[in-house]
This record gives C-alpha cells, sequence and structure tokens, in this order.
C-alpha cells in the first residue's frame, strides 16, 4: 500500500443511556397549585355554598357565574357613616398544594370610563372598604372585626390592594380541599361625603385575589 492511502480501522463501541427519574419513579413533573372561592347568598354565610374556580374578570354582573359577595340590606340604602359588611371565604382547591394569596386589585366593573346612575364613577370614587380574615361568615358585622387579622385597613380606597398574606393550607389528600380560610368585607360611606349629587346612584367594585408559586426571571 503506498504512501497516502486510505484505510478503515474496525473498532468495538458500547452506548449507556440515562433518563431522568423523579422520586416517585416517574420523569419530572409538576404539582398543581389551584385556588378556589366561596360567596354566600346571604350576610351571616348560612346560605348554600357556591365553591368554585372564577378566575375570569367579570363583564356583566352575574352571581351564578361570578362571585358576588352578598351585602346587607343597608348597601342598598347608604347614607354618609354608614357601613355595610359581606362574607367570603378562600381555599386550596382540592389536589391543590398550600398556597399564599394576596388581595391583588381593586377595580370598577366596566372601568374607570363608565359612570351612570347605576354603576357610578362618582361614588365608586368615595367609598371606603375594610378586609379582615379570620372572622367567621356569621361573626361579619358591626363590632366583630377586631377579632381578625386586617388585609386591607378600614378607610382605604376600593382601588387599592393589599400585599397581606392570606396562607391556604393544603387539603388531607388528593381528593380533599383544604380547610378554607374566612374573610369579611366592610363597606362605608365615609361620614364626610356631602355631595348630595351622589344620591340614587350605584356602583359595583370588584376585587381580584391571587396566588402564585415559582420564581419570575429578571430582565
Amino acid at each position: 500500500m503506498g504512501v497516502g492511502a486510505a484505510f478503515t480501522l474496525a473498532a468495538w463501541t458500547d452506548n449507556e443511556w440515562v433518563f431522568g427519574q423523579g422520586a416517585n419513579g416517574g420523569g419530572p413533573g409538576t404539582l398543581n397549585y389551584n385556588m378556589e372561592q366561596n360567596t354566600f347568598s346571604n350576610t351571616n354565610g348560612t346560605g348554600p355554598s357556591s365553591w368554585g374556580n372564577k378566575s375570569n374578570i367579570p363583564t356583566v354582573p352575574d352571581p351564578d357565574v361570578d362571585g358576588a359577595l352578598t351585602f346587607g340590606a343597608l348597601s342598598a340604602a347608604l347614607k354618609p357613616g354608614d357601613t355595610t359588611y359581606a362574607p367570603m371565604q378562600l381555599r386550596a382547591a382540592a389536589g391543590s398544594e398550600a398556597l399564599v394569596a394576596t388581595l391583588a386589585e381593586g377595580v370598577k366593573l366596566g372601568g374607570q370610563e363608565v359612570d351612570t346612575a347605576a354603576n357610578s364613577l362618582s361614588l365608586y370614587n368615595v367609598l371606603t372598604y375594610q378586609a379582615v380574615q379570620k372572622i367567621e361568615p356569621a361573626q361579619c358585622a358591626a363590632g366583630n372585626l377586631n377579632g381578625g387579622e386586617i388585609v386591607v385597613p378600614a378607610g382605604t380606597a376600593l382601588n387599592l390592594n393589599s400585599q397581606v398574606p392570606i396562607l391556604l393550607p393544603k387539603g388531607d389528600d388528593a381528593s380533599t380541599a383544604g380547610a378554607p380560610v374566612n374573610l369579611c368585607f366592610a363597606l362605608t360611606l365615609p361620614s364626610t361625603v356631602t355631595d348630595i349629587n351622589l344620591q340614587g346612584k350605584k356602583t359595583i367594585p370588584l376585587w381580584k385575589f391571587t396566588s402564585s408559586v415559582g420564581v419570575t426571571p429578571q430582565p
């Protein structure tokens, strides 16, 4: 064979493959993190429960689709100095891990551009609220809120949120929801409001609770 001629050498080969396996014998995976709410059809929390995940912002007030806080009859006849109350609950859904929720946003149904007698921006702008956790639904009433934990202090504008954590424990097993956390909303028309043009108006505030897990990458 002359100098520079091509030739091939035989070779023995062996290959090894490995795969990713989680601690339970399967591949890498994720857990469930789901929150759900319950609102009541009356102000003392004895009405039927309506637990569910209502995550879409409503465009019309439909209690059968979206969670609706039920404030007392006084809420339709507020005068300066009046406060009305409504209970609700949050929990980790069945199969979910524990969650930390916050009251993340306050807005007015239809947005700030809507200003009608049925959904008044001017009334929305003067109303204030308070939110307290760990108050039994039947105790969501005047004089009882001091026994709970403040989520939103009294006198807060309706469009303000809160970073106070609401701890939602996981259920005992995959088919059981976590223990509910009670919340009480108090809605006030301040005694300092003197504008007679607010008479005969209504407004529809919205509040969003949110929970999240994981790390958000920074730019």
